[in-house]
């Protein structure tokens, strides 16, 4: 679902304690009109800087960015992958200029930040100590690992990266930095949220110290882009918003839009002991008279990959034709016959000698981009054997796995520039075995629905029988059914179940749903509930029947989730601390609720989800942990909870705990037996975790082949072992084993 939110981009930029109207080394760029399908929607923003080595003019830094969003914009698969690309050919760039110079010239190292906004989603990817803040309506997110940082790019040939992701709402503040300043502290960011742009600038520039290279994104209602906000330096507020601008090139037609491209024949910069010209503000020229708005230059494929190979060659060939071009000339001339009918025009002979460099340059442009394709296969390739031979003799299970994963990180980008059977083999070979490390099982999960759901439908529950499929459509709080068909499930156009009137009770939006049994007194198929707590009956082929459930005593808070189970209604209500058990008899929940704890309550304000087996309540909440608690009638042995409880992991190199490593866990379910077992959802990576009702990990469910970008926003195991992942409107189901 696109969220109509602008992000509004301020450089922060200050310099020997004088603030600049720009930065360079940032760049905002949408994608050109006729962007791969899965780059249609995202925008761009790089930030980069480049330190030591010889002086690389504005322009040329502009060029590498340039061609980085055009790369970007090209690619095809993960929003990671893409990111990394990128990443990748700016380190090989930097490394090869640092290996041609002289031991004498300090080596040039890039901190590279990226950003790419899909909707409300960002994600972010930093090579070297860069560092990001997001801050929200509640708290403030640091994005930076000091353990995985690295030095930065351009020092080897491994490209250190790290990835988050996040979501931005309205008014959100998004703080970007290579480095961090000396004057900022903990107060800096002290209720910075509402504030004016122009007085956040101030406020940022002023407490940096001399030096600050920052960009601040802001959301705020508009159209889904992300603009540049231009300033003066005379100005005391930002008036202007300047749209990112479009990578309007596109391939060659013939030509690879996979093709890497590659900076290395760009021109080297002069090494000079000076700082690069201070770029000019925004909206004056280099006289200080106005200029209007800034408009970005067009890019196209000449001012892209191609230019930063001419431009370098430029010269040289300049220089050749030159020297070489009238000998050249007298020699073709000297070999053909004699006589009027061969001569010349002047004109002909002009458009000969230009287009003579261009072919040489064309050539050499051909040769360079297949030569570096192979350098760079070759060069991953070799990594990869090296640490697949690695794996092989250490004896430590960390270090073999380890060695695994860097073997299947390098077989993979080496794929990526070459196709070859004996890259596709060793990809394979480990990611077999770091499956086998990490209790992996890998599921053929398809397309579920023969038709898609409409645009803006998002699921975010689901539960499933054998033949039927239950959807919570959030987007107006509706339960949509699908059916199991010879070949696929079909939407049941004529159920009804959402919010509406139903004689005397209004219903609201729903918020979760449970199954019941078949034989219910109601005949309904589930039973839903709405923030107020009002229960809908879901009957196939009927309008639903509806009642409030009797508020508790303290009221509702903001009821998120239930459960039944032994025909008992467990309700979650973390406002008020307070999971409310509903004894019904036949499922029908009439009689006053009584608080599920006994003297030992678990703090509920974080838990997002519940799941009930026989008389154990599971409880997970937004770390990824999970309380477990056993309900008890008895005064003298009350109810009791273990929070958190202890996953248990045996895996190699992993240890028991509250937290599973790596995992971030959204939904839970419970399953009946043959094999009972709790089911927990991590949306991003994306899994599906199996655990036994003791919380010892059995295995994790995860697709042999590429999902839809995104998170996971529902799923749902079926009594058959079918099991469902939906990415707001697309369904995908898989088979368990």
């Amino acid at each position: 679902m696109v969220s109509k939110l602008d992000l509004l981009v301020v450089p922060l930029h200050r310099q020997d304690g004088q603030d600049q109207a720009n930065l360079p080394g940032l760049l905002l760029a949408h994608p050109p009109r006729r962007a791969p399908r899965g780059r249609k929607d995202e925008r761009l923003v790089l930030l980069l800087s480049i330190q030591g080595g010889m002086q690389m003019r504005p322009a040329q830094l502009q060029k590498l960015l340039d061609d980085m969003a055009q790369g970007y914009f090209q690619s095809q698969g993960s929003v990671t992958s893409a990111l990394r690309e990128q990443a990748e050919r700016l380190n090989l760039y930097l490394y090869k200029l640092n290996q041609s110079q002289g031991k004498e010239q300090p080596a040039a190292l890039a901190r590279l930040t990226m950003l790419a906004v899909r909707g409300e989603r960002v994600f972010l990817a930093q090579c070297g100590p860069a560092h990001a803040f997001l801050i929200g309506a509640g708290d403030i997110q640091h994005f930076y690992d000091p353990q995985t940082a690295g030095r930065g790019l351009g020092l080897s040939q491994t490209t250190d990266i790290r990835y988050y992701q996040t979501e931005v709402k309205e008014d959100d503040l998004l703080l970007a930095m290579p480095a961090l300043p000396a004057g900022w502290s903990e107060t800096t960011f002290l209720d910075v949220r509402n504030q004016k742009l122009a007085t956040l600038r101030r406020r940022f520039l002023a407490q940096a110290g001399t030096d600050l290279e920052a960009v601040l994104l802001a959301a705020k209602p508009g159209t889904g882009t992300v603009r540049l906000m231009a300033t003066s330096r005379d100005a005391e507020a930002l008036e202007t918003a300047e749209p990112a601008r479009p990578i309007t090139s596109k391939p060659e037609q013939g030509a690879q839009s996979d093709a890497p491209r590659s900076w290395e024949a760009l021109e080297v910069p002069e090494a000079s002991s000076r700082a690069a010209p201070a770029a000019q503000p925004l909206g004056e020229d280099a006289t200080g008279a106005s200029r209007g708005p800034q408009t970005w230059p067009s890019h196209s494929l000449k001012q892209g990959s191609a230019s930063l190979i001419f431009d370098g060659l430029r010269e040289r060939i300049q220089d050749v034709v030159e020297r070489v071009g009238p000998r050249l000339r007298n020699f073709l001339l000297g070999m053909l016959p004699e006589g009027a009918n061969f001569d010349l025009a002047p004109r002909t002979m002009a458009l000969i000698a230009g287009l003579v460099p261009v072919a040489v340059v064309v050539l050499v442009a051909i040769i360079y981009l297949q030569v570096g394709r192979g350098q760079l296969y070759g060069n991953y390739m070799a990594r990869a054997q090296n640490a697949a031979a690695a794996a092989e003799a250490r004896e430590d299970p960390a270090e073999i796995r380890e060695a695994w994963a860097a073997a299947l990180a390098n077989a993979q980008r080496a794929a990526d520039y070459e196709a070859t059977d004996e890259a596709a083999a060793l990809v394979l070979q480990a990611q077999s075995a770091l499956d086998d490390f990490d209790a992996i099982e890998r599921l053929d999960f398809q397309l579920a629905l023969f038709s898609a759901l409409p645009d803006g439908v998002r699921i975010t529950r689901m539960v499933a029988t054998n033949r039927e499929l239950y959807m919570l459509n959030s987007a107006d709080g509706a339960i949509l059914r699908a059916i199991l068909t010879g070949g696929g499930y079909q939407l049941d156009e004529g159920f009804s179940c959402g919010p509406g009137p139903y004689g005397g009770y209004i219903v609201s939006a729903l918020v979760d749903m449970a199954l019941l049994p078949p034989t219910n007194p109601q005949g309904a198929a589930l039973v839903a509930m709405d923030a107020n707590g009002n229960l809908i009956y879901c009957i196939v082929d009927e309008r639903p029947l509806a009642t409030p459930l009797e508020a508790p005593d303290s009221n509702w808070g903001n009821p998120l989730a239930i459960s039944v189970e032994n025909e008992n209604l467990y309700v979650l209500d973390p406002l008020t601390n307070a999971v409310w058990l509903y004894s019904g008899e036949e499922f029908a929940f009439v009689e006053p609720p009584r608080f599920y704890f006994g003297v030992d309550v678990p703090k509920l304000q974080d838990v997002i989800d519940i799941a009930v087996q026989e008389s154990d309540l599971y409880l997970l909440d937004l770390e990824g942990q999970t309380a477990v608690c056993t309900f008890s009638d008895d005064i003298e042995d009350p109810t009791t909870c273990q929070d958190p409880a202890d996953y248990s992991d045996s895996r190699p190199g992993r240890e028991d705990g509250p937290q599973i490593e790596g995992a971030h866990f959204l939904q839970m379910q419970a399953s009946d037996p043959p094999e009972p077992s709790i089911y927990i959802l991590d949306p991003i990576t994306p899994a599906v975790y199996q655990f036994s009702l003791r919380l010892s990990l059995v295995r994790q469910y995860r697709s042999e082949s590429l999902l839809p970008e995104g998170v996971v926003t529902a799923f749902a195991v079926s009594p058959n072992r079918a099991i469902f992942l939906a990415f707001e409107n697309e369904l995908y189901i898989g088979f368990l084993p």
